[in-house]
């Protein structure tokens, strides 16, 4: 018969957990907040689990460390009954647990190289300032109407020429009806650092009332600019997020260069159908970790320029916003 689970989370044990990065529960009362048919669950692994969830606040710390032991208790519960069925010993479970692992170190080392990067300078900060205007000093809010025509790529030339008159969406809609293209309409409101870079830069060459004709796998786009709101940022405003975004640039770079060291020590072989393989000199790194735009609020300022090397394309790449920070 299933032992009874013993809980032994003290009130103020729970209100310790949540203060400064719930570090604070350790230095009260026992160690153990749990035991789960004589398997402990320890006060360091409550905290754990609870900075996964961010800052909490003091009135909120209590109920979320009782539901993050709930559910604890039900994972020793589980991870218990699958040793019980020897699911611990099966290949596929063990190739999981060695993959993750792999993973795990990979992370740590990455984020140890990552640690060693220099904070941006100011000059840094305000060259970039300076050298992208479109996001800053000549920042734009877009409302776009956005029409994409599924088979609109073998007749682009006839397209882009017949609504090269249109002075109005209605005027394309019209244009694309009388002449039996396929199509969808999106409407939206977009700050500049929510569009691709690529894809801004031209953008900020047009005017409103100007289309924008992008060819993509999916799609003819056409991107109607119905109107444009100059919303410039100065450099105050914009200092922590660019200082962000060159944070994690040169992370990357750092990590992308440790990564083709490590490959051009390596003596790595290659067997079977992949003999005949060699190395390449490019090495793919996990991306840093992203700070997406408020979508609630496209047209906030500071949000991060996009990579450059996005591709302009349907719906979803503008809906996905910037990738860089």
């Amino acid at each position: 018969m299933m032992k009874k689970i013993a809980l032994i989370v003290p009130a103020l044990l729970l209100v310790m957990a949540g203060c400064s990065k719930h570090e604070g529960a350790a230095k009260g009362g026992s160690q153990v907040v749990a035991k789960v048919n004589g398997s402990e669950i320890t006060v360091h692994q409550l905290n754990f689990a609870l900075s996964k969830m961010g800052k909490l606040d003091q009135s909120q710390v209590k109920a979320a460390s009782e539901k993050v032991l709930q559910q604890m208790v039900d994972m020793e519960l589980l991870k218990q009954k699958s040793v019980d069925e020897k699911l611990d010993r099966d290949p596929n479970v063990l190739q999981v647990l060695e993959a993750t692992k792999q993973q795990v170190l990979a992370q740590a080392y990455m984020q140890k190289v990552a640690s060693k990067q220099a904070a941006p300078s100011e000059d840094d900060i305000k060259k970039f300032y300076d050298t992208h205007p479109e996001l800053f000093s000549e920042r734009n809010v877009y409302v776009i109407q956005e029409f994409a025509i599924k088979e609109g790529n073998e007749h682009a030339s006839e397209i882009e020429a017949g609504i090269n008159d249109a002075k109005t969406g209605d005027d394309i809609a019209n244009w694309l009806k009388e002449h039996n293209h396929m199509f969808s309409v999106n409407a939206s409101r977009k700050a500049a650092e929510q569009l691709p870079l690529e894809l801004l830069k031209k953008m900020n060459t047009l005017k409103a009332g100007d289309t924008l004709v992008v060819k993509s796998p999916q799609a003819l786009v056409l991107l109607f600019l119905a109107k444009i709101d100059r919303q410039p940022v100065d450099l105050e405003k914009a200092k922590p997020v660019i200082q962000q975004f060159l944070v994690n640039s040169n992370q990357q770079t750092l990590i992308k260069n440790e990564v083709a060291a490590l490959r051009k020590e390596a003596k790595v072989e290659f067997y079977g159908d992949f003999s005949k393989m060699t190395m390449d000199g490019n090495a793919t790194v996990p991306a840093a970790p992203a700070v997406k735009p408020d979508t609630d609020k496209p047209e906030a300022p500071l949000a991060a320029p996009a990579s450059e090397s996005t591709q302009p394309a349907h719906n979803p790449a503008i809906e996905k916003g910037l990738s860089g920070l």
